[in-house]
Formats: structure tokens, sequence, C-alpha cells
């Protein structure tokens, strides 16, 4: 352990209270808001009283540096208007093992107690009722093993709910089933896990339920998804909180802690550890992170897991997707269609189900320069384009509004406007040739074919993986440049490789689309095929032996 990880558990260990309310006096201190010192100790002095529900039977609550930086900015901050509280929301982005729960759990076991509207809920959830109940057990211990709270509550542990009956109020464990939200109206609501949310129509509706109170709160906690689906709840608000921190984006209201180490950091940077986790060398072991780090950096396989679990980084684990994903991102690009139109293209097509996205990638190739160029043309059917949305949990919606999709009249692919559309884009770019997937694309194919030169191609192993070892050696070598379309970008992040008589994207194991991937490998195939010269250095063959047994 060196100095820097010496000085920072000594920091967290202290115990310096009144040092610490002075930095947060002066972080937050300013014409509009004001740090409440009086409370901050009044919540010390009351989580100081609670047991520990692990470690030492017995053992109080001993806060360290971080946990009550963010439990005393969340309840502290408050409006000099009017005294209430500044922030309603917070978001707690964290490492694992790094005691998550536990701060929300002194949080709200304060705030039941302590701030506590007539008539009110408590509302807990998380992607499962199990994870919810993890949660509720340490609100439950902390009230059960003092006997001042508890005499104020009936705890019915097999329903999950709390009971403050002087106030008609209940803390309550609740699905995570969005369709049975509407009827809440929390005081204080907590979302445990989001990363591994389906959507985030629970956390909608809990939003809008809280709008009756003065001073609501919903507090999001979580780690790292993968950060392939812009539209994963975890993702969504990571992303919300960082256009804050730069100055993008405005909410006095939203309170954020992201504790994350920097992008591409070294494995064994112990500063970029505790970055990730403040807990580090307390109740987070330092000897087992170590180990963590020294395992992950001899075995490659290891590597991506310590990054999203213990760096909190935004990374892909084995078996979520067959595609460098930050390799992917390096080569994204705001690309204008119409720059391109002068160079070749090909295109691959891929028709998906009829009621369903169906993905037109074209691939252009500069010779100048040695680079072929993705634009993806994505479709789908406008009629049920609500209906889907809320079937795949996907805001297709969003996508068309945002133009990144393209919507076709009808309940149904529309073949007459896609091949329409097909046929003005060849007017403005001329396409090469079409590569289409056999399945679903014969109606169009007929039509295509008296005017396009078209390709079948196959989706087995013998068929995709050239495909896929061209997609895979030209992304290594940089000499692909991806239009910023975030849904492709999903796609790709969906994708799961079989090696079934060779490799294949597996559309049947994908759990979510890669239409459009499919399309850009039959794109990306035909254009190499029609591109990749081979080019023989003589002079590797041509050599004096080589010459005089020639009789030259």
């Amino acid at each position: 352990m060196n100095d820097y990880a010496k000085k920072h558990i000594a920091f967290q260990t202290s115990g310096d209270i009144e040092l610490w309310i002075g930095l947060l006096k002066a972080k937050y201190d300013d014409e509009k808001y004001y740090y409440d010192d009086t409370e901050a100790r009044k919540f010390h002095a009351f989580v100081s009283k609670l047991e520990l529900d692990k470690g030492k039977k017995g053992q109080k609550i001993n806060l360290l540096k971080f946990q009550f930086d963010i439990c005393t900015s969340i309840i502290c901050v408050k409006k000099r208007e009017d005294n209430l509280r500044r922030f309603t929301e917070a978001h707690i982005n964290i490492s694992r093992k790094n005691g998550k729960g536990f701060i929300i759990s002194c949080i709200i076991t304060y705030l039941y107690y302590c701030k506590n509207e007539f008539g009110s809920a408590i509302l807990v959830t998380a992607n499962t009722t199990k994870q919810a109940s993890e949660l509720f057990d340490t609100i439950k211990y902390m009230i059960d093993h003092n006997k001042t709270l508890k005499k104020y509550v009936h705890i019915k542990d097999s329903r999950k709910i709390i009971e403050k009956k002087n106030m008609n109020s209940k803390l309550q464990v609740i699905s995570s089933d969005a369709s049975n939200a509407d009827s809440y109206a929390g005081i204080y609501c907590i979302l445990d896990e989001i990363h591994e949310s389906k959507n985030g129509n629970l956390y909608d509706k809990l939003r809008t339920g809280m709008g009756i109170w003065d001073e609501p709160l919903l507090i999001t906690l979580t780690t790292a998804s993968s950060g392939n689906d812009p539209n994963n709840l975890e993702m969504e608000l990571y992303n919300y909180a960082k256009e804050i921190e730069a100055g993008r984006t405005q909410n006095e209201s939203f309170f954020y802690a992201i504790f994350e180490a920097d992008k591409n950091c070294k494995l064994d940077d112990e500063k970029q550890w505790f970055k990730a986790n403040p807990a580090l060398g307390t109740f987070r072991k330092y000897a087992d992170l170590a180990d963590l780090a020294r395992k992950a950096k001899q075995l490659k396989t290891r590597e991506a897991a310590f990054r999203r679990l213990y760096l909190n980084q935004h990374v892909s684990l084995d078996g979520e997707t067959a595609i460098n994903m930050n390799l992917w991102r390096d080569r994204l690009a705001n690309v204008k269609l119409e720059e391109l139109y002068h160079l070749p293209s090909w295109c691959g097509l891929d028709m998906s189900a009829v009621n369903d996205i169906t993905a037109l990638v074209q691939v252009f190739y500069d010779q100048e320069i040695d680079i072929y160029i993705i634009y993806p043309h994505l479709f789908t059917p406008k009629d049920t384009l609500i209906e889907r949305t809320e079937r795949d949990n996907i805001r297709y919606d969003i996508h068309v509004d945002n133009k990144h999709i393209k919507a076709l009249d009808g309940s149904f692919i529309n073949f007459e406007q896609l091949h329409s559309y097909i046929k003005e884009l060849n007017g403005l770019c001329n396409i090469e040739e079409i590569g289409f997937d056999r399945w679903g694309a014969i109606g169009i194919i007929s039509a295509l074919e008296k005017e396009f030169t078209v390709v079948t191609m196959g989706q087995g192993g013998k068929t995709m993986a050239p495909a896929i070892n061209d997609f895979e050696n030209l992304l290594m070598e940089k000499r692909l440049i991806i239009a910023n379309n975030p849904v492709l970008t999903w796609m790709a992040g969906n994708v799961i490789a079989t090696d079934v008589n060779g490799m294949k994207y597996d559309k049947r194991k994908s759990k979510y689309k890669i239409d459009g991937i499919i399309a850009m490998l039959m794109g990306l195939s035909r254009a190499v095929a029609n591109t990749n010269e081979v080019k023989i250095d003589l002079n590797q063959y041509i050599t004096d032996e080589s010459l005089e047994s020639m009789g030259w």
C-alpha cells in the first residue's frame, strides 16, 4: 500500500465532522442555497446511535467521509427562500461492495423519523423483489435494534412493510412491475440496481407520483451498465449527470455522485482504484481488490469484468457482446451522407420481420485514404410504433423523431416505399451491389434485381465467418468510419457470436435486435470483395538465386 492510499484511508476514517462540514459549506453556500450545518450534526448524531447490520454484532455506525458527504449533501443543502431541500432527485453510481445500500438506509431511516409527512409512503424497489428486500432488511435492522425507534413502528416482515401508525405512514417494498405503479404517491422512492432495469417506466411513474409533496426525494442506485444501450436507465442518468457537470444542461435539484476510474486507465493504478472505490482500505478490503486487479492484468479474460464491476467503467462483459465496443466507439463519426455521394458504395439488406426493423446499410469506399465508411438506413412500420415501443422496451418513437429510424406507412414494412427509397438513393450515389439475406426478402428482391446487381448471401458460418473476419480486421486497423447512429451502436452491443461450422453473429442467441449489424456485414463483405486488391511485392520473391535458376 503506497502513501497515497494511506492518506486517502486516513482522511476517510478521521471522523473530523467539523472539517467535513466546513468543506461542504464552502462547496454549497451561495446566494440561492446554504448547507444546514445544524441539521448535518443532527443527522450525524442520529445515525451514530444505529447499529451496523454487517460485521461485528452491536457495532455502532461510524460514517466515512464520502458517506457523510453524500448523505448530508442530499439532506442538508437547502434553498434560502423557503428552507426546503434543494435536491429532489439523487443518482449514486459506484462500484460493487462500497456500501451504497448502507448509505441509502441511513438517509431513509433518518427521513422516516425526522422528516416524515402525515399519510406518506416510502417506496423501495429494484430489478427483483429479492434485491429490494435486501435494502429493506438493512433499514429494518437499524430500526429493530434501536429501542427508541422500534417502539414507534410495527414491522410486517413477511410483507416487507414498516408502519408508523401515529403518522399514518409506511415504508414498503414494491414490485418492479411498472404496470402497478400508477397508484403510488411516494414521498421518498428508492430504485436500486437500475443498470438491470428493463426500461424507465417505473422510474417515470414514481417520479410523477411524487408531485404532491413539498420535499420529495427519488434516489437511484447503481453500478455501471455495459454502456451499449443509450436507453438503459443507468446510462440515461449517467449521461444526464455528465451533461450537468459539463455545463451543457442545468438542473439544480438533481444531485449525483459518480465514482469511476478514468477511461483506459492501467489496471494496477492504485489512485484509480480509490476513484471508483472510496471505501477501499476500510470495509472494502484493499488486499481483495489488489488480488482481483492482479488476476485481471494477468488473465485478459478477467479484464472486462474488473473494469466494469470494480472500476465502474462502462464495459461489456464476456457473453454480452461479440463486438469490441471500445474499438467501435473509437470509429464513430458524424457523417453527412451528401458528402459521400461521389464514392462507390455497396449495400447489405436485412428485411427481418415484416412488422419490425428492416436495415439497409451502405458501405462506401474512399480509395484515396483506403477507408470504408458505414452508413445505416433503418426502417420500421409507422402504425405499430407505439405498440412495439412498449412491447420491446425500446424507444423506437424517439429514434424516429430523431431521424435515426425512418417510419414507413402501414402496420408492416411497406415494400413499395422501401423500393422507392432505394431507387432515390441510387440516383444520388452509385450503388454497385446489394447483398441480401434470402429470408423474408423475396418480394422486394424480385423488384430490385431488375435495376440493381443483387447478391444472395447465406447467414451460416461459411458465408458470415469471412465477413466477420474482414470487419474485425478493419476495425482493429482503424480503416472504418461508422456513422454515429445510436440505434446501430445499440445493435452492435447486442451481438452474440456462435461458432458452429464457422463463426456467425447469431440473431437467435442475441437478446435484442442486430438486424443493422447483419446488413452491415453483408454490405462490407461485398465492398471488400470488390475493392481489396492483392498486392504482391515482387522483390520478396525475385532473388539472385531464382534468377540464376531461370538462366538469367
